[in-house]
């Protein structure tokens, strides 16, 4: 048999290469990967995420590919380990039976938790008088958005490395940190420009021929949490943990709660409904709020909706 002799501070030794009876393994094929995506497609950054426990593995292969040339120095190689997924009884998640649970199957009990959750509020929109009710296309649409949202962000959520438990119950609870409350934010900032009546376009024009005006200390506080989005993604972009947007993403929303709270964007007759002044510079902010906010769901792979 042949190897490698990869090192590494912790544990020097062979990676097996070539078997005595001439066959191949799987550091072989590991190998011959990297070859392809590192000198065949010149990538500059090779980045596996696989579980954590293949952290040995990744090292010795990494080693291995340096040493015998495959990794130029500009080139860099990456192993982004995560945990393990448990159940609520805090072992490793399974079905009742004890299988590996499907993602196919997960993502079906997901759906029909959620379309039950958002006809139920339906249901409640109805006793209250039908106002802002949801089309059955819109039902749909945002029957999977908060599916597939919610158990993407629950797993994005947690500190890679860790461990967490997988729970349907929290992950659609429309209150806290999940994808369910953030998205419901999303729409509800939307809907501020919508009952204005004023477009993007509008707003963009506005933006163009007027300087933005923020006095009130709950408008400097949203203003700032947004100007930290480039420096949020310089710093994921460096340790690959997805969990800090998702903490930037919930961190958004509470300032501007904050600031919705504290700065009328419309104001209204109390007697007749009808809007009296908006102030153009905090619809501004709204939207800039609502962008940046779905550039931090497109990241995420989590698709918005319009109304919820």
């Amino acid at each position: 048999s042949s190897g490698i002799n990869a090192e590494w501070p912790l544990r020097p030794g062979p990676m097996m290469i070539v078997k005595s009876d001439g066959g191949f393994t799987y550091d072989t094929s590991d190998l011959a990967a990297i070859k392809y995506r590192m000198v065949t497609n010149e990538a500059d950054w090779g980045i596996y995420v696989v579980d954590s426990g293949q952290g040995l593995h990744f090292k010795l292969l990494f080693s291995a590919a340096k040493k015998i040339g495959l990794i130029k120095p500009e080139q860099k190689l990456s192993h982004v380990g995560f945990g393990v997924v448990l159940g609520e009884d805090r072992k490793k998640f399974k079905t009742r039976s004890g299988d590996t649970v499907k993602l196919k199957d997960l993502l079906d009990e997901g759906l029909q938790r959620a379309d039950k959750k958002i006809r139920e509020k339906e249901e409640i929109k109805k006793e209250k008088g039908g106002a802002g009710l949801l089309s059955e296309e819109e039902i749909i649409s945002c029957r999977d958005a908060v599916t597939y949202g919610c158990i993407k962000f629950a797993d994005l959520t947690c500190t890679r490395t860790n461990d967490y438990v997988f729970s349907f119950d929290k992950m659609l609870d429309d209150k806290g940190k999940t994808a369910v409350y953030l998205l419901y934010a999303l729409t509800r900032i939307r809907s501020i420009a919508r009952n204005a009546g004023k477009s993007r376009e509008e707003l963009l024009k506005h933006a163009q021929e007027n300087p933005l005006n923020l006095e009130h200390e709950a408008e400097l506080r949203l203003a700032k949490m947004l100007l930290r989005f480039a420096e949020v993604i310089e710093e994921i972009t460096g340790t690959l943990q997805p969990h800090t947007l998702c903490n930037y993403l919930y961190e958004i929303s509470t300032a501007f709660t904050y600031f919705y709270d504290n700065c009328y964007c419309i104001q209204k007759d109390r007697e007749t409904g009808e809007i009296i002044k908006i102030h153009m510079d905090r619809l501004l902010l709204c939207e800039a709020t609502a962008r940046v906010m779905e550039k931090c769901f497109n990241l995420l792979g989590i698709k918005t909706v319009s109304r919820m």
